[in-house]
């Protein structure tokens, strides 16, 4: 595109327990960024910046509206200069958006209607909106969703079974982490990837499987809301149905609480009981941090064995995302399990994180792609501003 002569991009990404943040050039050069992670459940914030800020931000009573007006005050703003639009990752666009807006009354309250399909993300994601609202009025504030990389899935796949009536209520598989998977199909070339069948893996604190012909995603292992599929940090992933309605009734017909078990309770942090962090799961020797670890990766190997099918196959596999791009012993056991698709690890190159992963006579090649939603958000504002 064209120079933009009149100021910076700031993309916010508010994530479950975290907030990435990243200041762009007209160029899309990446000026200023960083991270405050540990947010909310009684912990105490920490912020890490590209300039080499390391501190605690904030008490452990604080969420993301409480962190987020500092942040930008404090942190982003001194050393942003001019702004001329904000985007915001906005985790679920339902069936109304499946594009970036420009956010306006309307838009807000569009966003905010699907708080109960995304209650650990959505009312963050707002508090950005609202934050940088306030910080920097008159400023566009774009609205990015996650869920719209996956709206050409064939319905088929979206639909559940069910009656098809609850279907046209809304009532579908949506897939989540869309601006992480539009940015790895647009690594894809670079790889020697432009064609073909790629299962991409986006691991962090959330986790998920989509499935790509030809850079587009036509499977995904999340669905409905963000508890579907694999094994997360505090969530479950996919559940037996008749276990869902076992946990409510042993709750006493209390949904909150077992809402509250599936968003914050559960997964990584649930079966160890040590924690949702993979760095401090893989650090310990206790039996059950070991268990949730291998029961982690093998719930991941069986969706993948499902994304190849569903894809008639695989050419490549691609990890990202915070466990995904730093946690080489997860690769290394969910590389040599699908050895049987063909892969074959190179045990080096792994340890190293290497862009890929496999000997150079693997059958099929796997690689480490680094998450870079923030630049995805930026381009769209430019594309929404002009």
């Amino acid at each position: 595109m064209t120079d933009r002569p009149h100021g910076n991009l700031l993309a916010l990404n508010c994530g479950s327990s975290s907030i990435k943040f990243a200041v762009f050039t007209h160029r899309f050069e990446r000026s200023f960024s960083g991270l405050v992670e540990a947010i909310g459940h009684g912990q105490t914030p920490r912020l890490k910046t590209s300039a080499g800020d390391r501190m605690e931000f904030g008490g452990p009573d604080q969420g993301h509206a409480e962190v987020l007006p500092r942040l930008i005050s404090e942190i982003v703003l001194p050393r942003a200069g001019a702004i001329t639009g904000v985007g915001h990752r906005i985790v679920h666009g339902g069936e109304r958006f499946n594009a970036p807006v420009i956010v306006d009354p309307d838009i807000r309250a569009g966003i905010a209607e699907l708080i109960p399909l995304a209650p650990g993300h959505q009312p963050h994601n707002l508090a950005g909106i609202d934050a940088a609202t306030r910080a920097l009025p008159g400023v566009p504030q774009i609205a990015c969703f996650d869920t719209a990389f996956h709206s050409g899935i064939a319905a088929v796949r979206r639909e559940m079974p069910l009656p098809r009536s609850y279907a046209r209520d809304g009532l579908i598989r949506y897939g989540f982490h869309g601006l992480s998977y539009e940015h790895v199909a647009a690594s894809l070339p670079g790889l020697g990837l432009s064609s073909g069948r790629v299962i991409a893996c986006h691991l962090g604190n959330g986790c998920s499987i989509c499935g790509m012909i030809d850079g587009k995603s036509v499977w995904t292992s999340m669905g409905f809301t963000p508890l579907d599929g694999l094994m997360m940090g505090q969530r479950p992933g996919r559940l037996d149905p008749g276990a869902v309605l076992w946990l409510v009734e042993h709750h006493g017909g209390d949904t909150a609480a077992v809402g509250k078990l599936f968003y914050h309770q559960s997964g990584l942090s649930g079966v160890s009981g040590l924690s949702g962090d993979m760095r401090t799961l893989l650090a310990s020797d206790q039996p059950d941090a070991a268990f949730a670890v291998e029961m982690f990766v093998d719930r991941l190997v069986q969706e993948i064995g499902g994304a190849a099918a569903s894809l008639g196959g695989v050419d490549a596999l691609v990890f990202s995302g915070g466990i995904g791009e730093n946690a080489a012993p997860i690769r290394a056991m969910v590389i040599e399990r699908l050895a049987w698709l063909g892969f074959d690890l190179d045990a080096t190159a792994n340890a190293s994180g290497a862009g890929r992963l496999t000997a150079a006579e693997s059958a099929r090649h796997a690689f480490v792609v680094e998450a870079d939603e923030e630049r995805i958000i930026a381009q769209a504002i430019a594309g929404l501003l002009g």
